[in-house]
């Protein structure tokens, strides 16, 4: 029995059709085998498309190309590229060539291209995680991430600026060194740690039936940062969302919500020009903190994407001095939207929304 699994997302649709596994009469059973799978993308008239080859080389470049772009080093696929029938490279600002080559040798037919938009990307990267995140369809199917090689990595400083503090470093340890000789060693007592604080706050997950503080349900792994240097750059925005999306736990308190809602929509009014207005609506999707901070933010339509430095949201994001302390406290997503006149609104976004 074919059974077909779709993941609908506003600039991107990914279908994933095959057969289901021991008992194929049932709906219900995991998608195993794949037979088709295709992409299709708002304004784009021919989709991707291709089998089990084509979805798997496609998981990995979307991912290889996501990695690359945060973390600015472009030969992040140049290991992978041989091997894959997708690749993925800049075509301009805020464009993206996805290319996709026949899968055989006998295949003569011409290379699937298309040109996305960075709407458009997001959207199939969102659609990415929810098939990964799908136990009924290909349970087998996992993305095995690996940290960038050191060597990959270019200083942004030459060896002479590198080295100059740490002569100058060195130097002052010498007459430090000298100074505190002279100073007598303290008499220290021991003292009892205190066994508990109510103050600091622990936030726990589920791991595999187990509650683990401090880690991620995917991996188990320590929660990492989800500041960015640029609040400006829309890929590091957006993925500093989806991280918390992921990462995060969720404020369900009724009366934080609305606190934290109308607190956003004052936040964002009082810095917004009084006279700015826009030829198109802005949509935006918006992370908060307990405290009000703004996390992170997603656009969720082209004009949004092309016109974000006329709003506030950048210069509201919080960037911590420590930027790799953990993620470790609630938030709160909302969809913020910017009307051409002006005006303001903001409404919450369920944890199941798209």
């Amino acid at each position: 029995m074919t059974v077909q699994r779709q993941y609908i997302l506003p600039n991107c649709t990914l279908l994933v059709e095959g057969l289901a596994g021991a008992d194929g009469s049932d709906p219900a059973a995991p998608l195993t085998v794949v037979l088709h799978a295709e992409c299709q993308f708002p304004g784009i008239v021919m989709p991707l498309k291709g089998g089990r080859e084509f979805l798997d080389g496609l998981v990995q470049a979307v991912s290889d190309y996501a990695q690359s772009i945060l973390s600015g080093v472009p030969n992040l696929l140049a290991s992978r590229e041989a091997g894959s029938i997708v690749t993925l490279e800049p075509n301009g600002p805020n464009r993206h060539s996805v290319t996709v080559r026949p899968t055989t040798d006998e295949d003569k037919g011409e290379p699937q291209t298309a040109v996305l938009t960075t709407v458009q990307f997001f959207d199939l990267m969102e659609a990415i995680d929810q098939l990964l995140a799908d136990t009924q369809t290909l349970p087998e199917l996992s993305l095995p991430l690996q940290p960038i090689p050191r060597r990959n990595v270019k200083p942004p400083e030459s060896v002479a600026q590198r080295a100059a503090p740490v002569v100058v470093g060195a130097s002052t340890l010498v007459v430090a060194a000298a100074a505190l000789f002279f100073i007598p060693i303290p008499d220290l007592k021991p003292t009892r740690a205190p066994q508990g604080n109510n103050s600091q706050r622990q936030e726990q997950v589920e791991l595999d039936g187990e509650s683990v503080p401090g880690t991620t349900a995917q991996s188990g792994e320590p929660l990492e940062s989800a500041a960015i240097a640029d609040p400006t750059d829309p890929i590091a925005a957006a993925a500093a969302l989806s991280q918390l999306e992921v990462a995060a736990p969720a404020i369900t308190d009724e009366d934080t919500l609305a606190a934290l809602q109308s607190d956003l929509v004052d936040r964002v009014e009082s810095e917004l020009d009084s006279d700015a207005t826009f030829d198109d609506r802005l949509i935006y999707r918006v992370a908060v903190s307990e405290t009000g901070e703004v996390l992170g933010y997603k656009y969720e339509n082209e004009p949004a994407l092309t016109q974000v430095e006329a709003t506030p949201l950048p210069s509201l994001m919080y960037l911590p001095v420590d930027g790799d302390r953990p993620l470790d406290e609630p938030v709160a997503q909302f969809r913020l939207t910017f009307e051409p006149d002006g005006s303001v609104t903001a409404e919450r976004v369920d944890d199941d929304a798209p």
